[in-house]
């Protein structure tokens, strides 16, 4: 899939963090398709909704909410940190940090762990919301935090990954990776298998760092750049690693979804696909929405592609998000809509005003039925699906 350079043009302004309103890289620069016409076949339904503050419109630090035992922690750009009850949405306890946050939030039974635009890993206890330590990294981080039993796992724009003390804040290690000149703003937050960290970089390469130690295991180009200028050549994993069973699924800007084999370390097959966006599954199929704004399930066998929604194309959609029990999957757009489709048939099958403005990010419950949107305004609301 070529994108060509005037759409990078448009979209890597925001990522850059230039200019008002750069969450809004997701609405791409291309036409914008009519809200396509859906027959509703399968009810969802809004159970809650929660303001969070000031929202995302003058900010391109997205926070990711986490579930934790019941309890969902949230964040929004001002400082402002949350502990809701995930099935109500009732305020358990709030806490004002009074300055801009860049990354979050990662939790555990012990904590919250959210970090500041100025490098400050702030943790808060997960129980109250009472301060347990800050430290200052020396860098600017951008991934959600990731815990371990012992470790939290943080990244850097500048290409570090940092292994802190839990208990302390203490640098425990750092591992340094050459950074292309020109590349996209964001990170990928890393995915630990069997204390082993998997993380994703802009240069294309994927490595296998172990959570003890630091020590770099291994390391593995999936994406090689192409093109006669800075920007063609960009080939950043943005996407969070996804495994898939046996399978690692690796999706680069302007590259490709690669599945690797975990066993091995092989790749199985390259689909040429270029996303920022999260990827999702249900069953066997594998969900991609792509930079057009187009939505794709593959076969995660051979990654041949079963079906195509491109009557979103343009509509700034986010990552899917699959309802596995259900055999259905969920997209948001940019003026707040959800899309509700059937991820065997890509047919789709329900559609819902969010409100809000755009549709950042979707999330799971923890209930089987149910999703959590986070829009543009820094509202969270859950929905149910065929309840």
């Amino acid at each position: 899939m070529t994108v060509r350079l005037v759409l990078l043009a448009a979209m890597m302004l925001p990522l850059l963090g230039c200019g008002k309103n750069a969450i809004h890289f997701m609405r791409e620069g291309g036409p914008v398709a009519q809200i396509p016409k859906v027959e509703q076949t399968v009810n969802f339904r809004k159970l809650w909704r929660r303001d969070l503050g000031a929202g995302y419109e003058n900010s391109n630090f997205l926070l990711t909410p986490s579930l934790q035992a019941a309890r969902l922690y949230a964040a929004e750009p001002e400082g402002r940190i949350y502990a809701l009850d995930a099935e109500s949405g009732k305020i358990i306890w709030k806490q004002d940090l009074e300055e801009s946050l860049a990354a979050g939030i990662g939790v555990d039974t012990r904590q919250a762990i959210v970090v500041t635009r100025e490098g400050e890993v702030v943790s808060l206890d997960a129980e109250n919301g009472s301060l347990r330590w800050r430290r200052k990294m020396g860098t600017e981080v951008l991934a959600r935090p990731v815990l371990t039993e012992k470790q939290v796992l943080l990244r850097s724009g500048d290409g570090q990954v940092i292994g802190a003390d839990l208990e302390s804040g203490e640098i425990l290690w750092r591992v340094r990776r050459s950074v292309p000149a020109l590349t996209v703003r964001g990170l990928s937050a890393p995915l630990v298998l069997d204390n082993v960290a998997l993380i994703g970089f802009a240069s294309g390469r994927l490595s296998g760092i172990d959570v003890e130690s630091g020590a770099e295991l291994w390391s593995a180009r999936i994406f090689r750049a192409r093109g006669s200028n800075e920007v063609n050549r960009l080939v950043d994993i943005d996407s969070d690693p996804y495994q898939m069973g046996e399978r690692l699924i690796i999706a680069g800007f302007q590259a490709q979804i690669s599945a690797v084999s975990l066993k091995t370390r092989r790749i199985e097959w390259d689909a040429d696909y270029s996303t920022l966006r999260p990827v999702s599954s249900v069953g066997d199929v594998l969900l991609v929405t792509t930079d057009d704004g187009a939505v794709s399930g593959l076969d995660i066998q051979s990654g041949t592609q079963i079906w195509e929604i491109d009557a979103l194309q343009g509509r700034g959609v986010s990552g899917p998000f699959g309802l596995e029990p259900l055999g259905f999957a969920v997209v948001g757009d940019y003026k707040g809509l959800l899309y509700l489709l059937d991820a065997a048939s890509g047919e789709l099958v329900g559609r819902k005003k969010g409100g809000g403005g755009a549709v950042l990010g979707i999330y799971g419950s923890g209930d089987q039925n149910r999703f959590i949107t986070l829009s543009e305004n820094g509202s969270l609301t859950v929905w149910a699906v065929g309840e």
